[in-house]
């Protein structure tokens, strides 16, 4: 008697763990379909070569801070099938040791190729087919159950189906849109895709003079109308910022950008507010009186004394230039008002958001499947026998490795399909 056929389109992190967990089921023929040379790409460029492989300070009461697009009632119910502590569990079990830094998790390696080769070794040992270079250009759903799949003139049935794509994040322009296009061609909605995890280009002629700049900033980033007026948002972050040649960058700012990027594409406003000082924690009455000292103290002094110190001197070189002061001015009543316009700046300076980095330079993705069109097991809720896995659904998380430990949750849902958790 024939096995059942089971296909994974994507050999990405979702895609390998949903093979991985459809193998430990047992009971059926296993084929991953990767339109890439190779499985895995992806895995190896997750933080900075490193792979953050999920996060231990992981909690169920705060899925809405971790994540976006899907309800945290939605997430609770996948999470707590597979949570972080069931990822570190089967990875153990696959062979691969792990260490965790302030909640971070690791291979012990240190190399995100141990997580790839980890997953590709169990794949190896369970009898999973793997075939690449295969695009798929087609999918069929069958009158009598399952799906046929077309990879150029050839037609493979199968009797379920995993979509595991990915998306365009981290790939060259125009890559990365099949997932989205085969799952409308299924009748599902789709989400525009938008960048997430990125950096945010700015408005301004002075940001040249920025370049290189690392610093701990908080930043504000406002949300409104395109018309400037009502339904204003604000989201806020603090860490090291990373300023560039054409705007900010850095942890914060990635942790910000799938909420500019999206307005943007709505065609609202949007712009950032950055506190170069976060560490200066008293009332705005208590700084005004801390700025008035340090003008007294150095009054007659070149400005360049005045500011030494509080920030790196890029920024300063840069909100002197904006003022009209030079480094070699002297402090002095006639420029005060100049002078209190940098203090101000140090605590609130304000950039307009043009644009979010394309999908090329993101990390991920925000939009796709909605996730109230598959079941609690990943299941379409259109066409039984298919799932959805990964970043093909519109679920996108912080960094810290909270988008691996979606894959690793959808894949592995989806690969134990109506079974469930083991």
């Amino acid at each position: 008697m024939n096995r059942r056929k089971t296909g994974i389109v994507g050999g990405g992190a979702s895609g390998l763990m949903a093979a991985v967990a459809a193998a430990e089921r047992g009971g059926e023929e296993i084929f991953v379909l990767e339109k890439k040379e190779r499985i895995g790409k992806k895995i190896l460029a997750t933080g900075n070569g490193r792979c953050n492989l999920t996060n231990l300070s992981f909690e169920m009461d705060r899925l809405e801070e971790y994540y976006h697009g899907a309800s945290a009632r939605q997430l609770r119910t996948l999470f707590s099938c597979f949570s972080p502590k069931d990822t570190l569990s089967l990875f153990r079990k696959m062979g691969m040791l792990t260490v965790s830094r302030e909640g971070y998790v690791y291979p012990l390696s240190g190399q995100a190729s141990t997580v790839l080769d980890t997953l590709r070794f169990r794949l190896e040992r369970k009898g999973v087919w793997t075939r690449t270079e295969c695009g798929i250009s087609g999918i069929e759903p069958l009158k009598r159950g399952g799906f046929l799949v077309s990879c150029g003139d050839e037609k493979q049935r199968f009797d379920r189906l995993i979509l595991a794509c990915g998306s365009p994040a981290g790939l060259k322009n125009g890559d990365g849109m099949d997932g989205y296009r085969l799952a409308a061609s299924l009748g599902h909605t789709v989400i525009p895709p938008q960048p997430a995890l990125t950096a945010l280009r700015c408005d301004g002629n002075f940001w040249k003079g920025l370049a290189g700049v690392r610093c701990n900033a908080s930043i504000r980033l406002f949300v409104g109308k395109a018309s400037g007026s009502g339904g204003l948002s604000e989201y806020e972050e603090e860490g090291e910022l990373q300023l560039t040649d054409y705007g900010i960058s850095g942890i914060p700012v990635f942790q910000l950008s799938r909420h500019a990027s999206r307005a943007l594409a709505e065609g609202k406003r949007v712009s950032a507010r950055i506190d170069f000082l976060p560490a200066f924690t008293g009332s705005k009455e208590e700084y005004g009186r801390f700025v008035k000292e340090r003008i007294d103290a150095f009054c007659r002094c070149p400005m360049e004394m005045l500011f030494c110190g509080l920030v790196n001197k890029k920024i300063i070189l840069t909100l002197l230039k904006q003022n009209d002061l030079r480094p070699q001015d002297a402090v002095e009543q006639k420029n005060e008002q100049a002078i209190l316009r940098v203090f101000g700046q140090l605590r609130a300076f304000s950039v307009q958001v043009k644009e979010a980095n394309p999908f090329p330079l993101a990390q991920v993705c925000s939009g796709g499947v909605p996730l109230c069109e598959v079941t609690e097991r990943m299941e379409s809720r259109k066409h039984p026998g298919l799932y959805f896995a990964g970043e093909l659904l519109d679920v996108d998380g912080r960094c810290g490795g909270y988008n691996l430990q979606w894959a690793w949750t959808s894949g592995y849902l989806a690969g134990r399909g109506q079974e469930g958790p083991a």
